[in-house]
């Protein structure tokens, strides 16, 4: 049952499509107190959260949703 949620139930969090996309072009950038990770892409056009829990946009902090939005161009982790 693990494999068939993780493919299709989105609301959990990590899909196999998100881990791919991931994998083959994601580049970690930090993780904050709650233990979401982010990423950007490789040429830095893109920018994405997984959740360590349930997929819940409201747990991503102040900081975090600014650089995710661009909106501010350093990530946490490096100011």
């Amino acid at each position: 049952m693990g494999l068939f949620i993780e493919m299709f139930a989105w609301w959990k969090g990590n899909t196999i499509g998100t881990r791919l996309f991931t994998w083959r072009k994601g580049i970690r950038v930090g993780e904050d107190g709650l233990g979401n990770i982010y990423y950007r892409e490789r040429d830095g056009t893109r920018r994405w959260v997984v959740y360590r829990d349930l997929w819940e946009p409201s747990q991503v902090p102040p900081e975090w949703h600014g650089w995710l939005h661009h909106t501010v161009d350093v990530p946490p982790t490096e100011e």
